[in-house]
């Protein structure tokens, strides 16, 4: 955050009901500002005056709507202090009584003298300019507590005693050395030219917040102010500092990063309190914040010795970091053993807030060398996701970021095939178990990559669904499978997802697509795939409910596989189920996986519901099923999915 020394806005609001007058004025007006603001009349007026931030008033007072006595009494509800000069043609002494009663600064008749106008404005703005000058250096003095001067060669002249106490450095050693003694030494050079730019070759006054280094190394903030001194000449003569101390005030998170800044090697123990989510909803955050420091405090209190933390750093959502500088001589398996001990005692520690006690466990984990900090990070999200309690977090950003190179890479190979027009769709036969005979084929999404190879959904498809790409997919395979139904005579399978159905787009197109192919839309069969982030049951059962006017058909995918299979069932009444390809591949050699099959057939049987085996491999496979009474077979021994020309040509008799 900045200041200006010696700047200041200075905005005219000008009423008059002539427009010439009103222009020939404002051009005058223009000398001591650029921001004229014009009204023509007091109603006007009052209204800019309540919308900005005006410094001068300069009214005419024969006006309609609202004269310009009026006008002023108004202002003067509002505000007592501002400047206001009258223009007017007729200015008796009655009208000149009412208006030294309201404080006006000047009077201009008409006919308009403009170089009596242009004194009257110019002495009112030095006033305000002087008086805007001593607020601003008061505000200076105000907020001054640690002084410090230095020449124009950066060298200190001048400290107080408080300067002294938070930098550690006595006067002798401070007063004739440069000013980078106690500058941190990790900041931006392009930071403090800037700096120097403004308040040596500008002359204008600085503010911002300022690292510094301690006479022990470590870091501490002030919010300090920097003004030029001049001389008579106008000459810069010294820069004074008026600093406050602000590192208590200063994010956590920010000291912290300064201080891994500063070495090149750390060992960071980053901890959590497990059930922080709970407490923050259960206080207000007045509570949550004091309990943090509370425990903190607790933390750092029961901190082994030997481990040589001194400094704990409070970030947000429960979290707390200790670290110190790595080196060599540090017995890092031993550390490791006097940390997990520290985290047992501390998880057996009760916490006292007022009258109550809290028992608050924690977990942690332990960085060492380059990236501390990141890899700490990546470890705690590790620890809470595998419900362990202790981890060493060693190389994980550098496995975090070749996964997310990996998934870049594939973002842009998707993004390629889009525009490239190569999402394409394939399509795989279903045949009847009895007549081996063709009776749909399933449309079944492809991406073909730069080098001609073609990708299946497996590497491409859940990633679509954290970018904006998954409905476009989508919206691709519905238009590729309803064209088909004009190169086949048997029926088209299409998945969709609750995240498909939805999406009001997706919906919209459908039935789009539905109508413009309605005389074959009976022969669209959609296969639901069971989805866990499915937001809204009764949705997916009104498309359902929709779809069927046309004659579509409903399948349920992946049949066996999720927990919610019956009641799927039971809220759909399918036509087909599509029994998991998990419990077909172990067909031949695991007995439960044949007995729950043949169970789903019986109970499909009994509803008047076809089955499909999906992954169906090999004849032997192909021979169980039929036995067991699987009406339908899709899988590699008929043949892999195609594109739709080549999975025509394919006979299976």
């Amino acid at each position: 955050m900045e200041k200006t020394l010696n700047k200041f806005f200075f905005n005219i609001l000008y009423i008059e009901d002539d427009t010439l007058t009103r222009q020939i004025t404002t051009k005058v007006l223009q000398k001591f500002s650029s921001n004229i603001i014009q009204a023509k009349d007091g109603l006007d007026a009052f209204k800019k005056f309540k919308e900005n931030d005006i410094n001068l008033i300069i009214t005419d007072l024969l006006m309609p709507n609202i004269n310009g006595n009026d006008f002023i009494k108004m202002i003067r509800d509002i505000d007592m202090e501002i400047p206001i000069i009258i223009i007017s043609a007729h200015l008796n002494s009655s009208i000149l009584e009412e208006s030294i009663n309201y404080g006006i600064q000047g009077y201009i008749q008409k006919p308009i003298n403009h170089k009596s106008l242009e004194k009257q404005i110019g002495q009112i703005k030095n006033q305000l300019q002087a008086k805007h000058l001593s607020r601003e250096y008061e505000s200076i003095a105000k907020t001054s507590a640690i002084i410090s001067k230095i020449n124009q060669d950066g060298i200190i002249t001048y400290v107080n005693e408080r300067y002294c106490q938070i930098s550690g450095f006595t006067k002798e050693e401070l007063l004739g050395q440069s000013h980078s003694l106690i500058k941190s030494k990790k900041d931006s050079p392009q930071f403090f030219n800037s700096v120097w730019n403004k308040i040596a070759h500008h002359k204008e006054v600085w503010s911002g917040v300022l690292k510094h280094k301690n006479k022990d190394g470590s870091i501490y903030y002030l919010k300090t102010t920097i003004q030029p001194i001049l001389n008579f000449e106008g000459e810069i003569e010294q820069f004074i500092t008026l600093s406050l101390p602000v590192t208590e005030i200063v994010n956590h998170e920010k000291q912290l990063n300064d201080f891994l800044k500063q070495k090149k090697k750390a060992i960071l123990l980053l901890i959590k309190i497990e059930e922080f989510k709970y407490l923050k909803h259960s206080f207000t955050n007045k509570i949550t914040k004091r309990l943090q420091k509370l425990f903190a405090k607790e933390l750092l209190k029961h901190m082994p010795k030997e481990c040589h933390f001194s400094q704990i750093y409070l970030l947000d959502n429960g979290e707390f970091v200790f670290v110190k500088e790595d080196n060599e001589f540090i017995d890092k398996e031993y550390l490791v053993q006097t940390l997990n001990r520290f985290q047992e005692k501390v998880n057996s520690q009760k916490i006292k807030i007022g009258i109550v006690d809290y028992t608050l466990s924690i977990v942690s984990a332990l960085a060492y060398g380059e990236n501390a900090f990141e890899n700490a990070k990546i470890g705690l999200k590790k620890i809470l996701s595998n419900k362990e309690e202790f981890i060493v977090a060693e190389n994980f950003l550098e496995e975090e970021t070749k996964k997310s190179t990996k998934k870049l890479n594939q973002f842009i190979m998707l993004k390629e095939a889009i525009e490239s027009y190569n999402i394409v769709s394939h399509f795989q036969a279903i045949i009847d178990n009895k007549t081996k005979e063709v009776v749909k084929y399933e449309s079944l999404v492809r991406l073909i990559d730069n080098r001609n190879n073609i990708i299946s959904p497996y590497h491409f498809l859940e990633l679509s669904k954290e970018g904006k790409y998954y409905h476009t997919i989508t919206s691709i395979v519905l238009k590729n499978s309803f064209r088909a139904l004009f190169h086949v005579s048997t029926g088209i399978s299409i998945n969709l997802s609750a995240l498909d159905i939805e999406d009001k787009k997706i919906r919209t197109e459908f039935f789009n697509l539905l109508k413009k192919y309605r005389t074959e839309a009976h022969r669209i069969t959609i296969e639901l795939v069971e989805d866990e982030r499915m937001k809204s049951e009764e949705e997916i059962q009104e498309f359902v409910s929709e779809v069927r006017e046309y004659g579509v058909k409903i399948a349920l995918d992946d049949f066996g596989k999720g927990f919610s299979n019956f009641s799927r069932i039971q809220a759909y009444h399918p036509d087909y189920i599509k029994i998991d390809g998990s419990l077909i591949r172990n067909i031949e050699t695991d007995s439960f996986s044949k007995d729950l099959i043949e169970t789903i057939v019986f109970f499909a049987k009994k509803q008047k519901i076809k089955t499909v085996a999906e992954f169906v491999e090999n004849e032997r496979i192909y021979n169980i099923l039929t036995e067991l009474g699987v009406d339908y077979s899709q899988g590699h021994y008929f043949a892999k999915a195609a594109p739709l020309e080549e999975a025509m040509a394919t006979s299976f008799l």
